[in-house]
């Protein structure tokens, strides 16, 4: 019985101890499990926790290579930085030693140092430099102008003269054409060039042709001067168009008379007329004097003083005085240093324009013997007229009636207006085109040659022969009138008009001849 109940102990104790044992497995499999996955977690959080660090660690040196090349720009910022500010003080330094001024003794004004000359290394000038450059330069002009005028004084040249114009027959009205009454036996109706049919007297009067018939005209009173004024239509150049037009001006009949029959010397500085007696309806060319404002002012005094007209030594003592030459006159501008005649007559002369060029060669022409030697043995006889040797005046006259023509040569001609010319001058020259002005001089292209059988030919052609020689001129004076008014008529409003009646009027047998 005790056996069995032992057994029967033991089998429940083993019982128990096998149920107690699989519990045991179960609860440690259990917390074996739960050992393990609290590692993992771990494990896998101190993997995050690193991959956080290296991630961290990866920005940081991300973010540490972009501020390094920050760093490297802002260091070149720096730098040039640096060597701006350096340059900066180093000007401070220079105007800081700038910084110290001086009162000029001549023109009053408070200069730094640096515009005063430093002598012997030590002390500064109590002048600035700009006023010892201005006074050497009135030193300079006072000398020269000492000179020049001790040069005037003595050089008879360099005086005005008395001088009358040479009127061309050619531009004389007569009497019986006009049709018009002369006051005196000795006045004159000569054609004004650059106006519309009309003549002006050497006594002032002014004659029109106006539908075919001549009229003198009347003119009108100047309210302020009293002179006598005409109203006439004047020849311009019209840029836009291209050609020439008339137009009304007004103009005194003294200025005409003083353009057309008395020699000017300084067209641009005489602006005034002097009439003889200060009688301003005087228009005789003898009793009128071109004059500087001054030179009329003093006039007018002396001639408040005399009860009789002032004599012509006066009136030539005034014009050649020096106090009453115009403002700014330099004697050297009147010293005939060109070929010895040509003088400047002005201050601002470009020798680099056109009209100077033009001038220049026209004087070298008539007056250079070497020229003559080797290039132009024909201009020995020629010469340039008074008023043109004054390059002034020349380029007035330049300035108003010169048109350049692009692609070709514009030419000072002097044989159209006058055939035969031999003197340049306002009267006599007009501006062609060079293809217009080898038309007009002597035989070129129009020579007849002897031949060997006696027969004549035109320019050694002997495609056509003549039995003559004058066959064989009237063959080239026909061609020749035929290409004049061919040309002519082509440039008809694109040349003035006394260019273009000159050419119509040309004797063509007479430039053979000559």
């Amino acid at each position: 019985m005790d056996k069995k109940l032992n057994r029967m102990s033991f089998i429940i104790m083993n019982q128990m101890l096998k149920a107690q044992a699989t519990s045991d497995v179960k609860s440690y499999q259990d917390s074996l499990t739960s050992m393990y996955t609290d590692a993992l977690k771990a494990e896998v959080d101190a993997l995050d926790k690193l991959i956080d660090k290296r991630k961290k660690a990866y920005d940081q040196q991300r973010k540490y290579t972009e501020y390094q090349k920050k760093v490297n720009s802002q260091q070149k910022n720096i730098d040039s930085i640096k060597a701006q500010i350096e340059a900066i003080m180093a000007n401070e330094i220079k105007i800081n030693e700038n910084v110290k001024t001086k009162v000029c003794k001549c023109c009053g004004r408070e200069l730094p140092l640096s515009e005063f000359t430093l002598m012997y290394g030590k002390n500064h000038t109590n002048t600035c430099k700009e006023c010892v450059n201005k006074k050497q330069r009135d030193s300079r002009k006072k000398s020269n102008y000492k000179k020049g005028l001790q040069q005037y004084l003595a050089d008879d040249s360099m005086h005005i003269k008395r001088q009358y114009k040479k009127i061309n027959g050619n531009r004389i009205l007569r009497k019986k054409v006009s049709g018009i009454e002369h006051c005196t036996r000795d006045e004159k109706f000569v054609k004004l060039l650059y106006y519309k049919d009309a003549w002006i007297s050497n006594y002032g009067r002014c004659i029109v042709l106006e539908d075919g018939e001549y009229k003198l005209l009347r003119g009108s009173t100047d309210k302020w001067t009293g002179e006598l004024v005409y109203t006439l239509r004047k020849e311009r150049y019209i840029k836009y168009t291209q050609t020439y037009a008339y137009k009304k001006v007004k103009v005194t009949g003294a200025s005409l008379v003083v353009e057309n029959f008395i020699v000017n010397y300084d067209m641009v500085n005489n602006t005034r007329i002097w009439h003889l007696n200060n009688d301003v309806k005087d228009g005789h060319y003898k009793h009128l004097y071109p004059v500087t404002e001054k030179q009329y002012l003093r006039l007018t005094e002396l001639q408040e003083q005399s009860s009789k007209p002032l004599s012509e030594d006066v009136i030539m003592n005034v014009i050649n005085a020096v106090e009453y030459k115009q403002d700014n006159w330099n004697p050297w501008n009147y010293h005939r240093g060109l070929c010895g005649i040509g003088y400047s007559g002005c201050d601002d002369v470009d020798n680099t324009s056109t009209s100077y060029y033009k001038w220049k060669n026209m004087i070298q022409r008539c007056y250079d013997k070497n020229v003559h030697k080797k290039y132009k043995p024909e201009y020995k006889d020629k010469s340039v007229c008074e008023e043109w040797l004054n390059y002034s005046n020349f380029r007035s006259w330049f300035d108003e009636h010169y048109v350049p023509c692009k692609n070709n040569q514009i030419d000072l001609d002097k044989d159209l207006l006058v055939q035969g010319n031999k003197i340049y001058s306002p009267e006599t020259c007009v501006f062609l085109i060079h293809y217009q002005n080898l038309m007009f001089e002597g035989k070129r292209g129009n020579c007849v040659y002897v031949n060997k059988d006696g027969t004549f030919s035109v320019d050694g052609k002997k495609n056509n022969l003549y039995k003559t020689y004058e066959e064989a001129l009237e063959f080239v004076t026909v061609r020749q009138i035929e290409k004049i008014e061919s040309v002519a008529e082509k440039c008809k409003g694109t040349i003035p008009m006394c260019a273009y009646e000159a050419m119509l009027n040309w004797d063509v047998r007479l430039a053979m001849c000559s």
